[in-house]
């Protein structure tokens, strides 16, 4: 007991030195304006949680959308009260980041505005001078870890908030889960430590069985219609497969997405408004490279970016760039062995 006590006492000191971050007494908290996910949703309120422990004062503003699945994350009471909402609603959405920002400003004005999972770009709206912070797993845009921006290559950001910040809500479960498709992509094996971390400090079966009942909700009838409707395109013998979607329904992209994940190994599928997400189970491909030429980012397995038009020449350009890439790995995989 004693040397459990310890053990984890060391380790909490150990994180807090890996950071100088000085919390402000009054911070706004959001994620990227899109995508809404787990992993930014998770975050956030986990960061809610951790500096009003602290008896600092911290919100969130609306999203721009939110996932069924999600809903349940956020509750009323993180927004603060000048913001409005329909009553007894779980969708706490807007679709003027700006306007409920201005509106925020009205009554009560950040010391510091602290963006989880996403980098300045992706912020949504004009902070107006008030200094933004930076916590992202993302590095397509190079590693930073000063005063602006702890930025560092991790399974989630909440891995980020486990081990760089000392912040063990058990809501970053949800974080872990999301961002790695349940511990299958993504750097699985480092994500296990930081769930370690938090059956350390409160997440218990239980617990952790209720949220993944309230991530996993009923297939929506939708989703297999707009498979079947679509324009999808196999190849590499069923194990990659494109797809041109006509619906630019986020919760629409993300089903479909994750059906296709059980079938085929590499996935890419392009949402009606243009938004891209693309997947793969193989080490030896760097999908972020591929997101990067078109202004996007994320992970070598998981990543995503949004064309200027959805037209079908830009969607073309994707669907070339997608498979010549492909046909790399085939030529990797198809050659002879040294010796042979």
């Amino acid at each position: 007991m004693v040397f459990s006590f310890l053990r984890s006492l060391f380790g909490s000191v150990l994180a807090a030195a890996r950071t100088s971050k000085h919390w402000s007494a009054k911070t706004l908290i959001v994620g990227p304006f899109e995508p809404v996910d787990g992993d930014s949703v998770a975050c956030t309120k986990a960061l809610i949680n951790f500096l009003r422990g602290y008896g600092l004062e911290a919100f969130t503003l609306p999203t721009l959308s939110m996932y069924s699945q999600l809903e349940w994350i956020l509750e009323r009471s993180d927004f603060h009260p000048n913001q409005s909402f329909p009553s007894n609603t779980h969708r706490f959405v807007t679709d003027n980041l700006q306007s409920s920002y201005d509106q925020l400003l009205q009554s009560w004005r950040p010391d510091e505005i602290v963006l989880v999972d996403g980098q300045k770009e992706r912020l949504g709206f004009d902070p107006k001078g008030v200094k933004v912070y930076c916590i992202d797993h993302h590095t397509g845009l190079g590693n930073d870890n000063d005063q602006e921006a702890l930025i560092r290559k991790a399974p989630s950001a909440g891995c980020i908030l486990i081990e760089s910040f000392n912040i063990l809500e058990p809501i970053l479960a949800v974080s872990i889960l999301t961002d790695t498709f349940w511990l299958r992509y993504n750097q699985p094996s480092s994500a296990l430590k930081s769930f370690a971390r938090l059956t350390q400090h409160g997440l218990t079966d239980s617990l952790l069985a209720e949220y993944q009942q309230k991530l996993m909700v009923k297939k929506d009838a939708q989703i297999l219609e707009a498979i079947r409707t679509s324009d999808v395109r196999f190849f590499l013998d069923g194990r990659a497969v494109f797809v041109v979607l006509t619906d630019p329904s986020p919760e629409i992209h993300r089903g479909v997405l994750g059906e296709l994940g059980y079938f085929c190994d590499h996935i890419c599928v392009v949402r009606g408004d243009g938004y891209v997400s693309m997947k793969t189970s193989s080490p030896d491909l760097d999908l972020k490279s591929l997101a990067m030429k078109f202004g996007g980012g994320g992970h070598s397995e998981v990543a995503a970016m949004k064309l200027d038009s959805s037209s079908p020449e830009a969607v073309e350009q994707v669907y070339r760039e997608f498979t010549r890439l492909l046909g790399s790995l085939q030529s990797l995989t198809t050659q002879p062995s040294p010796g042979k």
